[in-house]
């Protein structure tokens, strides 16, 4: 689909930026849905956070998966942390409140939880782990020593005969 300028309509659309309201139905979305969260088949949580996204009235684009969602979710989480640290420096000036800004500290902490969560899941797992490798060589160990043959003392009753 070409028009009179030679430009492909699909492919531009393809490269459209996010609005501000783009940004918050992904924003509200994404706290209502949490796909985050998922601890198995994340890809699927984000594709149906934007199946539902393009079923938004008003939401200015017409094509979307989860990858292309869940990369311009932690974009947007990547700069407001870069905002929240610049700002905290600024003493005594008076910031604006947007929505957006509201539900990105809401998210980022939310994500934060999340990540902290999966990490100390991961710890446990990772202890469960080694605690049964220690005990699996334990009972080796003892095994191998249990099973060893001793020495018989065969050279001097060899000797007797």
């Amino acid at each position: 689909m070409s028009n009179d300028l030679g430009i492909d309509t699909t492919d531009t659309q393809a490269r459209k930026w996010w609005s501000d309201s783009d940004d918050l139905s992904l924003l509200t979305q994404v706290n209502n849905d949490l796909p985050f969260k998922q601890v198995k088949n994340t890809t699927k949580a984000w594709d149906a956070l934007a199946t539902k996204l393009l079923e938004v009235p008003g939401f200015g684009r017409t094509t979307l998966d989860g990858k292309k969602a869940a990369n311009r979710f932690y974009q947007l989480l990547r700069v407001h942390r870069r905002f929240q640290q610049s700002s905290q420096y600024l003493s005594g000036v008076e910031q604006e409140e947007t929505g957006k800004i509201v539900l990105l500290d809401e998210l980022v902490q939310l994500f934060d939880e999340a990540t902290d969560q999966r990490n100390a899941d991961r710890a446990a797992m990772h202890a469960k782990v080694t605690e049964k490798e220690a005990a699996a060589s334990f009972l080796r160990d003892q095994a191998m020593q249990s099973g060893k043959r001793k020495s018989v003392e065969t050279d001097e009753s060899t000797d007797s005969d």
